[in-house]
């Protein structure tokens, strides 16, 4: 008996060694060898700080940038990204920080980044998605290698010009009745204000929501509140040090994020199988982006089956998709039209060349063609885009030895 114990008390001992240097390992040994071995490359950085890295660092130079407003100068890289930009300037533009006990190498000398995005040696890959974004979801931009491949071979025929070119009239709706209704604020009085950001936000959701769901629309733009409140939850988790696990805990704004997750994905589900069912019975036809990924996923699943293999997506995965529908557009083109208005409001002779150019070349009718011929207009967006771009920087994750 007293055998047993000793063989159990050292079995305790040495399970309770081993998680404790697991553990050290992890939080502590790894961190500061792979910051010795930046060092030796000649890059320096922040000194790494036990679990949170630089996270308190960054919440703080952000809550600051953000807490008052920027002159319209367009040096917008101190409100927007603060943190990096303080980085460049005390270690150089080959520099590293820490998101938590992970080292992130930041880079801004064009030939390291074109190496980088070439992926020649397919050294780099998709960052590790922390668990709390994948609840937004779990579409095309989280998958990689051979699963990646095989959706985007699925959604592709969806997004061809020539499907795209049918969606200029529903644009033209959605921006009409935007148009009418802020003339009809203006004639109620000699001048009206009018906050174009949320204007602008509810625009591209109107868009989206008639392209992607057709007729179902208005249950589109419902699930697309419903996902905008989960955005904003997610965000706000993310921005603590994350715990494993923790998600799960019943807290208040877990149980929140779950619900509201559960919600989107039903009503998703519900679009969705009434869309197959329309499309079967002849009710609909496949002018929607849902219409197209759904008749398309069909006929990959036949041409695969002709050929020996399963390929058709779940309706999880279709449900995914969609949600990806909202992420990868929505917030991004708000934005980009957001900042022409401004840009274009301090360049009032600029807004007059686009005006007349748009009146000459489309007139009151928007076609697709026209659009093509629009030079000014575009010169313009592209400045824009130059200036403020909607998305600012592209993360990647070195997966062996670099």
């Amino acid at each position: 008996m007293d055998c047993f114990v000793l063989v159990t008390t050292s079995l305790v001992f040495f399970i309770l060694l081993y998680g404790v240097a697991r553990v050290s390992y992890s939080i502590w040994l790894k961190p500061k060898s792979q910051e010795r071995l930046l060092k030796q490359q000649g890059i320096s950085g922040r000194a790494y700080k036990l679990l949170v890295g630089d996270m308190k660092q960054f919440i703080k130079q952000i809550t600051e940038a953000w807490s008052k407003p920027i002159n319209l100068c367009h040096h917008i890289v101190p409100r927007v990204d603060p943190f990096t930009l303080d980085n460049v300037q005390k270690y150089g533009k080959i520099s590293y920080c820490w998101t938590g006990t992970r080292p992130r190498l930041i880079t801004q000398d064009p030939e390291m980044m074109k190496e980088v995005l070439a992926n020649k040696q397919g050294h780099f890959q998709k960052p590790p998605l922390n668990p709390q974004i994948l609840i937004l979801s779990r579409g095309i931009s989280t998958l990689e290698g051979e699963q990646w491949s095989k959706r985007r071979k699925m959604i592709n025929p969806a997004f061809h010009l020539e499907k795209l070119k049918g969606m200029v009239p529903i644009f033209s709706v959605s921006c009409g009745q935007m148009i009418e209704q802020w003339k009809e604020r203006a004639s109620l009085q000699s001048s009206c204000e009018i906050d174009v950001w949320p204007e602008l936000q509810k625009l591209t959701a109107d868009a989206i929501s008639r392209t992607a769901f057709g007729s179902s629309y208005e249950e589109g733009k419902k699930i697309f509140q419903l996902q905008k409140e989960l955005i904003s939850l997610t965000l706000e988790a993310m921005q603590s040090l994350y715990i494993p696990g923790f998600r799960f805990i019943p807290t208040k704004k877990n149980q929140r994020r779950k619900k509201l997750n559960k919600e989107i994905t039903s009503m998703l589900r519900n679009v969705i199988q009434r869309k197959e069912h329309a499309m079967k019975t002849g009710q609909a036809r496949a002018n929607d982006l849902l219409g197209m990924l759904l008749q398309h996923n069909n006929q990959f699943s036949v041409l695969e089956n002709t050929n020996g293999a399963e390929g058709k997506m779940t309706i999880e995965d279709v449900i995914e998709e969609c949600k990806q529908f909202y992420l990868a557009g929505q917030e991004t083109a708000a934005s980009l039209l957001t900042w022409t208005i401004i840009v274009l409001a301090l360049h009032p002779e600029w807004q007059e060349k686009a005006r007349e150019e748009v009146l000459q070349v489309c007139g009151k009718e928007l076609e697709f063609e026209a659009i093509n011929h629009l030079k000014i207009v575009t010169m313009i967006l592209y400045e824009v885009l130059r200036l403020y771009p909607p998305v600012i920087a592209i993360y990647q994750h070195t997966n062996k030895e670099t």
